[in-house]
């Protein structure tokens, strides 16, 4: 669970080497580097003095990044399939550009920029970007509206702004197009940008931007912050659910008990040798394994708990102090249902305080 390498875990040598290939910690120093030589490689002094070593690292790396995309293609059972994916194409945008446009009589700093298309990996590694595509697709019908409506107030300003100010100042505002320019940074800075209007109705038109601008941005946030909102609880509760169906300790409840396990249930993350509870503290929540292993310490003793797994079930029960102390031995990720929402879950649903009661009877004193 830490920064190093994981060994592959395939049956065979293609399935291990494709674990190996796929691994986003083999090829995330390579897209950082390459980048960093490709920014670098614009500044003057660079380029002129380390021309040759610019341009082979960033040689070096499209070649890197060619034989992993050989190895994915060659590893799949479907190659005809993987290489039209988006991440075979992500990966292909990465291997072959640099070299074509050195091939085709490109300049190599010109070449060089092209090193930018690997951004596209640390996108495609990245869930959050995933989430952030999500949220575009759920809430693009609301978003195209607010664009309109951008597009709508901006041909109008700028037909009033042209009116306005075209013989005052006829450079500035000489045509639609040149009065667009002085709409867009109005409505996105909320101030007249590089021309100013000065007739009087030419300022009553830039406030009426101004004010157009804040509510359209306003419109813009609020849609999207509620979409990552409720994408962001509905992931946790995936993530939740996901855990609790695969709970013994669940396992005689019904779909509607489980589903209202798992909204109650919090995520939590913790670093290895991160003390999760302390023996002493009050016992008000219990945790369920998600992610990683823990330990509960009992004296000398340690008694590793998995993925799946869970403790301080007693907390849900009396609410005792805990009589033992739980660390992360790795990275951890947990789910946590806090005692006053379980006993509120628990006058509804009788069965699971049984089955709560059941499981601590049946644990060693000193596990939870």
């Amino acid at each position: 669970m830490g920064a190093s390498l994981d060994m592959p875990t395939g049956s065979t040598f293609k399935e291990r080497l494709a674990e190996l290939a796929a691994h986003p910690r083999l090829e995330r120093p390579l897209v950082l580097v390459g980048i960093a030589v490709m920014v670098v490689g614009t500044l003057p002094e660079m380029s002129a003095t380390y021309a040759l070593v610019l341009t082979g690292s960033c040689l070096s790396i499209a070649a890197a990044f060619a034989i992993l995309y050989a190895v994915r293609i060659w590893s799949s059972e479907h190659r005809a399939m993987a290489a039209r994916s988006p991440a075979a194409i992500v990966d292909l945008l990465a291997a072959a550009p640099i070299p074509l446009a050195l091939a085709v009589g490109a300049s190599a700093a010109d070449a060089r920029l092209l090193g930018i298309l690997w951004a596209l990996k640390l996108i495609r590694q990245n869930p959050a970007f995933a989430l952030v595509l999500r949220v575009l697709r759920s809430e693009r019908q609301p978003l195209l509206s607010v664009a309109t409506a951008f597009l709508v107030i901006t041909l109008f300003a700028s037909t009033l702004a042209y009116l306005a100010e075209r013989q005052a100042q006829p450079e500035a505002f000489s045509s639609i197009p040149a009065a667009l320019w002085w709409t867009v940074t109005t409505i996105t800075t909320t101030g007249y940008g590089d021309k100013t209007p000065i007739s009087f109705f030419g300022r009553v038109v830039g406030g009426s931007v101004m004010i157009a601008g804040i509510g359209l941005f306003a419109l813009w946030a609020g849609i999207l912050a509620s979409s990552f909102s409720a994408e962001l609880k509905r992931r946790d509760f995936l993530e939740s659910w996901d855990v609790v169906v695969r709970l013994p300790l669940f396992r005689g409840l019904g779909s509607a008990a489980l589903a209202e396990i798992a909204r109650l249930l919090k995520v939590e993350n913790f670093a290895p040798d991160t003390p999760i509870v302390r023996a002493g503290q009050p016992g008000d929540s219990m945790y369920f394994i998600a992610e990683g292993e823990v330990a509960v310490v009992v004296g000398d003793q340690r008694i590793p708990l998995k993925a799946g797994q869970f403790f301080g079930e007693a907390a849900l029960i009396a609410s005792a102090p805990r009589n033992a102390t739980v660390v992360a031995a790795g990275r951890a990720r947990l789910l946590r249902l806090d005692v006053v929402e379980f006993r509120d879950l628990a006058s509804r649903l009788p069965e699971l305080l049984a089955i709560i009661h059941s499981e601590d009877s049946r644990r060693k004193p000193g596990e939870d």
